[in-house]
């Protein structure tokens, strides 16, 4: 990778964290026990007791070797951020635990790409718990850092919209116009070399930009991860994971649904050899000054279903599995898709139309069950199923003969008629 110059000076220590709030002014003890608790507390203690005990043993010993400034700033709000940061992070540095382990050494070091990185919590939690013989650098991609050279402002893209090369219209992401501090990155010793990458993953120069200077200069296998990457950032990262050389996993936490822009333009995304249309997955609403403005969020878990299991269908892999794990009980943002292939210095071949076409007839036909064949969640409402029986049909009528689309069509008839009976009809009483 290329050296980073960085310009920015070490924070001044000036503050005494344990004179902040009655939380951080606990001793050590008290502290380490309070944390670990918490980060081991519900199904991360159960599925993962081992990661936890890495995360919880290495979020402590930040707190007795940071600058009290930046372990303020970390540690902000009564540690909530930290906490989320660090449970979220726990099934994906599990993940990457086994999978570094299984990769053979000859093959070289690993490079990991965190992409939307924040401040970096999860590259740093695995440049302290991986072993550091085994990793060559985390890289941590995000629009909010300051370019190289260690300019700590910068002027926002262009806020323009930009056509990619499959028509999609995209506009570059929006952020604060104070960019991230990475103080923490560059003025601390890491065991594993961190490193930052100012880019806005939703342009289609950056999608060329991560082959050419991250993953085909690599000495050895790509770890992609993904947390909370919001809309078509998803997408994003599953198209870099597919065609990237050397990608050998992905870890991905979906976050926030696409935007109703993409089902005015009539978007319809091809992720491998699947393919789904904007319809099935859009949904108004946004975030304004930390207050949700759209639909009640419990009405989106079958739209979020539906998404993930989407964003599932279209990665290319060797072995893959959708994971729910329930950090917040309510919450639907639960899923959390990891898939692994062997390790190549070329590129995987992107299946064709012909491919996608038959995958898509051999998929219908080899499901087991209606909901399988539609590819559908268990909850789904009759509009979210309407709108997906609308576009499977399309797109089989839209199909050569290879393969026997009519019989696929058939099943997709019987799966869609079979779900219907199995609602209530709905009675209405008469007027006395």
């Amino acid at each position: 990778l290329p050296s980073v110059q960085v310009r920015a000076t070490r924070e001044e220590d000036t503050v005494d964290w344990r004179s902040t709030t009655p939380l951080l002014r606990q001793p050590d003890f008290a502290f380490d026990s309070w944390l670990t608790g918490l980060l081991q507390d519900g199904v991360t203690g159960l599925r993962y007791p081992e990661t936890c005990r890495s995360v919880a043993q290495t979020t402590c010993g930040w707190r007795k070797r940071f600058p009290g400034n930046l372990w303020c700033r970390l540690a902000r709000d009564n540690c909530s951020t930290l906490v989320k940061e660090a449970r979220e992070a726990v099934p994906v540095i599990s993940f990457v635990q086994q999978r570094v382990q299984a990769l053979r050494a000859q093959d070289g070091p690993v490079t990991i790409l965190d992409l939307c990185s924040g401040l970096g919590f999860l590259g740093m939690l695995l440049a302290e718990i991986l072993p550091k013989d085994r990793v060559h650098a985390c890289i941590l991609m995000d629009q909010a850092w300051p370019l190289k050279g260690g300019a700590r402002e910068a002027p926002l893209v262009e806020e323009t919209d930009v056509p990619t090369e499959s028509g999609e219209v995209v506009r570059p992401s929006r952020k604060n116009r104070t960019r991230l501090n990475w103080d923490h990155i560059y003025n601390l010793p890491w065991p594993v070399t961190l490193t930052t990458r100012r880019s806005d993953l939703k342009l289609p120069s950056t999608h060329a930009q991560i082959h050419s200077k991250i993953l085909e200069p690599a000495p050895g296998p790509v770890l992609i991860l993904g947390i909370h990457l919001c809309g078509i950032l998803s997408i994003r990262a599953i198209e870099t994971f597919n065609s990237g050389p050397k990608c050998v996993g992905i870890v991905l936490k979906p976050c926030c649904l696409p935007a109703m822009e993409y089902v005015k333009q009539k978007t319809r995304w091809t992720l491998g050899a699947h393919s789904f249309a904007a319809t099935e997955v859009c949904m108004w609403g946004k975030y304004n000054k930390n207050q949700w403005q759209g639909p009640i969020k419990a009405t989106l878990a079958p739209r979020f279903r539906t998404w993930s299991e989407n964003l599932y269908r279209g990665i290319l892999a060797d072995d893959k599995r959708y994971d729910k794990v329930p950090l917040v009980e309510g919450h639907y943002q639960d899923a959390y898709l990891l898939a692994e292939r062997a390790f190549s210095e070329s590129a995987p071949t992107i299946p064709g139309p012909e491919d996608c076409s038959a995958a898509l007839v051999q998929q219908v036909l080899s499901a087991q069950t209606p909901r399988d064949v539609l590819g559908v969640p268990e909850e789904i409402s009759m509009r979210a199923l309407n709108r997906r029986f609308v576009a499977l049909t399309k797109t089989l009528g839209q199909l050569g003969e290879e393969g026997d689309p009519a019989a696929a069509f058939r099943k997709v008839k019987e799966a869609y008629d079979s779900i219907r009976a199995e609602r209530p009809e709905k009675t209405v009483e008469a007027p006395e």
